[in-house]
């Protein structure tokens, strides 16, 4: 078995996306994959949250393939491997000085003391390297963290420190068990058998019928990790090159195992069939461009109000679809056609300034097809907008002064602190 140091370029259970040359499994992970995939336009750091041995350090490969990184260029940094702060300090330091055209993947930073969780946020979060004089900009490279849990749930157990978690709350994946992918089981079982053979200079081995059937009915509480150990452990026992239950130490699984195989394995090829590439919904797609202009925005201490950039998107699409007529227009709205008068020269003055912020680009055709998409008339949209992104503020500004994310919101520090309160009695209900 390969053993992994500190700096690794490989990592990872599992395989390469299509297109590369080994050790892909076609295994979506519930839209794991597909969200690594679209998550790499973006240049927003990237949480990455799943139980040991679900496949974390893959995903990360995914979203150092599709953003168009180099072989090589994947770094992961093993944050459990660090005796102290400096050690800590002094790697990661080291990291970010040669990150450029890379990808930095931070495994288990909760594990960091505070003080090197902090350094890195800060350094993160205002994309420049602390010790080096002039300052190093970090606007060349990706990062990602590989977290066990919520990140919600890491910092209220103060494990991980509030400012880095909300580096990396942006727009997170979830990668769920192994359990939950049942599909996947055998194609990681036997990609995994053939790895392995490889490995060891063996002849090619199979898994057995009542194997398979043992397999599907485990619950891999290790997930992949102890599907890998396992089968490494059932290669030295096996007395020919079939693997049997008893190798792989899952005689009880088969006993139990009522179901049949064949229905499973006739619906693979229906599986691959329709799998496609991700479409994300017009929301999804509104999520995420608030997210990477918040994450501009607080990491470089912009003053670009996009709260009010975003009601006059909002108020600019419904006018459209409702032929440019005030009235109509108020009544999706949920106001007063005067107060639609009133709102659209304002909105014709900001329209200069939306259209050059790079912070803004295609924001208005992600809120028209967001509207479109939207079938409840009866909410507000503006309502609805205002939250949207109050939510990325306060996910991403644990580190951002309360009169900074403000002006990002375009409010006043006591109109915030109010939307706060609303956001939470709506939450609530």
């Amino acid at each position: 078995m390969k053993q992994q140091g500190l700096w690794d370029t490989e990592g990872g259970a599992g395989g390469q996306r299509p297109g590369s040359n080994t050790g892909y499994v076609l295994d979506n992970m519930e839209g794991a994959v597909d969200r690594a995939a679209f998550l790499a336009k973006t240049h927003m750091p990237i949480a990455i949250i799943g139980a040991r041995g679900t496949g974390k350090m893959y995903v990360a490969r995914v979203v150092h393939e599709e953003a168009g990184g180099l072989p090589g260029h994947l770094v992961a940094i093993d944050c459990r491997e660090f005796r102290n702060c400096d050690a800590a300090n002094r790697a990661i330091a080291r990291a970010l000085k040669a990150s450029v055209g890379k990808t930095l993947v931070f495994k288990y930073p909760h594990l960091m003391c505070t003080e090197a969780q902090t350094r890195l946020a800060r350094q993160l979060s205002t994309r420049t390297v602390l010790d080096t004089r002039p300052p190093q900009p970090l606007s060349q490279a990706r990062f990602v963290a590989l977290l066990p849990d919520s990140i919600e749930r890491l910092v209220r157990t103060q494990q991980l420190q509030e400012r880095l978690g909300s580096v990396f709350a942006g727009y997170p994946i979830f990668v769920p068990p192994i359990r939950d992918r049942q599909r996947a089981v055998l194609r990681w079982a036997d990609k995994i058998l053939q790895q392995e053979c490889a490995d060891r200079d063996l002849a090619e081995h199979r898994f057995t019928p009542e194997a398979e059937r043992a397999m599907l009915a485990h619950t891999w509480e290790g997930n992949i990790s102890e599907m890998r150990q396992r089968i490494s452990d059932a290669l030295g026992s096996a007395s020919d090159a079939w693997v049997s239950p008893a190798d792989l130490g899952l005689l009880g699984a088969a006993r139990e195992q009522q179901r049949v195989l064949e229905p499973i394995v006739d619906g693979f090829g229906g599986e691959l069939s329709n799998l496609g590439r991700y479409r994300p919904s017009a929301t999804e797609e509104l999520e995420l461009g608030l997210a990477e202009a918040v994450h501009h925005a607080l990491s470089t201490r912009a003053c670009e109000p996009l709260g009010l950039w975003l009601e006059d998107e909002v108020v600019l699409a419904v006018l459209a679809q409702c032929g440019g007529q005030p009235p109509k227009a108020a009544r999706r709205l949920q106001t007063t056609s005067r107060n639609v008068q009133r709102w659209q020269p304002r909105i014709a003055e900001r329209d200069s300034e939306r259209g050059e912020s790079m912070l803004w680009k295609s924001m208005d055709e992600r809120v028209r097809a967001w509207l479109a998409e939207a079938a409840d008339d009866a909410t507000d949209p503006l309502a609805t907008a205002r939250t949207l992104l109050l939510k990325q503020l306060e996910s991403q500004g644990a580190g951002v002064s309360l009169k900074q994310r403000a002006v990002v919101l375009g409010v006043s520090v006591p109109t915030y602190n109010k939307r706060l309160r609303e956001a939470a009695v709506e939450g609530s209900k």
